[in-house]
């Protein structure tokens, strides 16, 4: 078929392009294939989170202000007149975000013969499949909320985030130094929250003394803040290891006969002492305790905002590469409502000035 010459001219110049062509305006980048419930999982998979240990607060984009109301009295003699006690204190604490991200790459020259099976042309298969999306992305997310575990009391998941344990961290507030001394140490005496426990406290032969470590740090919540043991929702935070040396006292207590007299030959599904039930978290650091209540530690993300995005993208198709990337962004941040009423044990130095 015979064009005209401006048809012909015009369809030459569609399809020719420059060599560093073609220019794309406005500037725009593939982002892949959104995968939303993923996010949630990496954050929420945390045991900390999961079994509901701190006050979660969703739906933050940047900063959010935790308001307290505290007094030390509010009880007076009756009287005619009105006489303001004036012990009601305001005060508040600022979450502020870190910005987080989980950036992986596979490689097809892998995946193919293992996971998708070498079955057609390579052009034509893809290792992402809805089966893979669903098994790589949850495999990261599970990875990533590990990490995560490990930031909410240590920190460190990046410049500047602060977990409750950390150096500056949620506890190392004005007015409530969170440093944990070593036993015996030189540095300047502790605040009255701030414990010290015994040489050895952390161990299975003396954790459950009367100097072990829940006795006291028992004993420093009830000389300095005793209204937090009223509280339902008071509890001991501890890392597997010293909740393994706990349920060892235990085990050996009456002789050795243990509770029940089953000796080690028993399953303790909860852990308490003296009633306050002893909460788990995988991301604590060892030979530490931390007694205070579940609403005044606050975790907070920016979950169910348009800060978040999770990514499977097929790369391969597009760089020359041979990959698929999965990419995860959003935001963490831990904080402490009222520093006062969290009373802090170990046995050597966890947390720094």
């Amino acid at each position: 078929m015979n064009y005209p010459v401006a048809s012909r001219r015009g369809l030459s110049r569609r399809r020719h392009f420059a060599d560093d062509g073609p220019t794309v305006s406005p500037a725009t980048t593939y982002a892949g294939e959104h995968a939303l419930p993923f996010v949630a999982p990496a954050l929420k998979l945390a045991d900390t989170l999961t079994k509901n240990y701190v006050r979660q607060i969703d739906g933050i984009q940047n900063k959010a202000v935790i308001s307290t109301l505290s007094s030390d009295s509010v009880v007076q003699a009756a009287s005619c007149t009105w006489s303001d006690g004036d012990s009601l204190t305001l005060g508040e604490q600022v979450l502020t975000l870190t910005d987080l991200s989980v950036m992986e790459s596979l490689c097809r020259k892998t995946l193919l013969p293992t996971w998708a099976g070498m079955t057609g042309a390579r052009q034509t298969m893809t290792a992402g499949s809805p089966e893979f999306q669903q098994f790589a992305m949850a495999t990261v997310a599970g990875y990533a909320a590990q990490e995560v575990e490990n930031g909410i009391w240590q920190g460190g998941l990046a410049t500047g985030h602060k977990g409750f344990l950390s150096d500056d961290g949620a506890f190392d507030n004005p007015g409530y130094r969170a440093s944990i001394l070593a036993a015996g140490g030189t540095s300047a005496s502790p605040v009255t929250n701030e414990e010290v426990v015994t040489a050895n406290g952390f161990l299975a032969a003396n954790i459950d003394g009367a100097s072990g470590a829940f006795a006291e740090v028992y004993n420093n919540a009830v000389a300095n803040c005793p209204a937090i043991l009223n509280r339902t929702d008071v509890g001991f935070y501890c890392s597997n290891k010293t909740a393994g040396a706990y349920m060892q006292a235990l085990a050996a207590s009456g002789n050795n006969q243990g509770v029940n007299l089953q000796g080690t030959n028993q399953a303790f599904d909860t852990l308490q002492y003296l009633g306050i039930p002893i909460r788990v978290c995988p991301g604590m650091f060892d030979d530490a305790l931390v007694l205070t209540y579940t609403e005044n530690i606050v975790c907070g993300s920016n979950l169910m905002t348009d800060y978040t995005s999770a990514q499977f993208i097929d790369a391969w198709q597009f760089d020359g590469s041979d990959l698929v990337k999965i990419a995860l962004r959003f935001g963490q941040g831990n904080q402490v409502a009222i520093p006062a009423d969290v009373v802090v044990g170990a046995y050597d130095a966890v947390i720094t000035d």
